[in-house]
């Protein structure tokens, strides 16, 4: 770990708490709702702020996002061929 000067991971703990709010990633929303993107999720307890961050971006008037949920591990130890592809297949649709 890279150490920064009066850092320590309590501060960084405590920072995070105090600006919970500030650092949610629906706030990018707005800056996000021109750009595409490829949002995919699985059952890794995460999923809820991932499907708040693409309501937002479509709230915002984001037209370019697509989306897939998939009933796997967080690191898709069992779906990885769908991973690969499925971001393939994305990445090759932007040109």
């Amino acid at each position: 770990m890279e150490s920064l000067a009066g850092v320590t991971p309590e501060s960084m703990v405590d920072e995070i708490h105090v600006h919970a709010q500030e650092f949610a990633l629906k706030n990018a929303a707005k800056g996000l709702a021109d750009l595409p993107l490829l949002a995919l999720t699985s059952d890794d307890g995460l999923a809820d702020h991932t499907d708040a961050l693409v309501m937002a971006i479509k709230a915002a008037g984001g037209k370019k996002v697509t989306t897939m949920h998939v009933a796997t591990d967080h690191s898709w130890s069992d779906h990885r061929i769908a991973l690969e592809s499925t971001i393939i297949n994305w990445l090759a649709g932007l040109r």
